[in-house]
């Protein structure tokens, strides 16, 4: 039980600061970090990088089954004992998931407000949100709990 909370808590933790940048609470754009990052708004239609944009359906339809497979695997893996990287990963990846669900269930695109002023300039033309930050981690902790795992 736990663990689902704590994706709630995630999942809230980004539409509390993405209902902030929509209704104008920050003065956008604002550079942080010595400018090295930009809070701003955008509004993206599609996955990451637009990915299927010009197909919303589809991609409402596959981001809701992703989302209960989650959540199905987290329940499968919350009754065991050890693991605490592939929990969290699965915990990270549905506070992340669920969060920009919730976007496009409600709104029809993702609210993404992060950009990095550092690297090259395609990466600097990225936009992310904190969801999409628990879903690179989540994965990250997922696969490294499944891999290294002693399934004893």
């Amino acid at each position: 039980m736990l663990w689902f909370l704590t994706a709630a808590g995630l999942c809230g933790a980004d539409l509390f600061i993405k209902y902030r940048v929509e209704k104008k609470r920050l003065k956008l754009p604002v550079k942080i970090l010595a400018g090295k990052v930009t809070l701003t708004q955008f509004k993206n239609p599609g996955a990451m990088l637009g990915f299927l944009k010009n197909n919303v359906r589809f991609l409402l339809a596959f981001t809701m089954i992703c989302l209960g497979f989650i959540a199905g695997l987290l329940t499968a893996v919350c009754g065991r004992r050890g693991n605490i990287l592939l929990k969290a990963g699965l915990t990270l990846l549905l506070g992340g998931a669920g969060s920009n669900a919730y976007d496009r269930l409600i709104k029809g695109t993702v609210t993404d407000y992060i950009r990095f002023n550092v690297g090259p300039k395609k990466f600097q033309n990225i936009i992310f949100n904190l969801g999409d930050f628990f879903i690179f981690a989540g994965f990250l902790f997922s696969l490294a709990g499944a891999l290294f795992f002693d399934k004893k």
